[in-house]
């Protein structure tokens, strides 16, 4: 009884922390994409506010994505060193627009780390 009762405490956990828009560190990802040189500072700062763009219009639109589809997409966009919310935004946008996960079940993964 109480393993049971864990569990339906851990799975509404699981849920919950799912629909949140993940945090990513999108700031290393920038600095580690461009050079250290004069130039690279000012496309530093492109990347930084294309990255604070794309992590707004996901929390605008986060409700409007399938279950499916923000699993799988917040599993792309952090795979390697260099997660990015262009990247999350682009899949969900995607997946949205071609229904690709309307028949899908979400993928029930550990959360990645948060970094601050």
């Amino acid at each position: 009884m109480f393993l049971s009762q864990a569990a339906l405490v851990l799975s509404a956990h699981l849920v919950l922390a799912a629909d949140e828009v993940p945090r990513l560190n999108y700031e290393a990802t920038c600095r580690a994409l461009l050079p250290t040189t004069e130039q690279g500072k000012g496309l530093d700062q492109d990347c930084l506010n294309s990255q604070r763009r794309a992590r707004s219009q996901v929390e605008q639109q986060w409700g409007q994505f399938s279950a499916a589809a923000k699993s799988r997409c917040t599993q792309v966009s952090t795979l390697g060193a260099a997660p990015s919310y262009v990247e999350l935004l682009t899949c969900l946008e995607n997946a949205r627009d071609t229904n690709l996960d309307a028949d899908r079940a979400p993928v029930t993964t550990t959360p990645p780390l948060r970094r601050p």
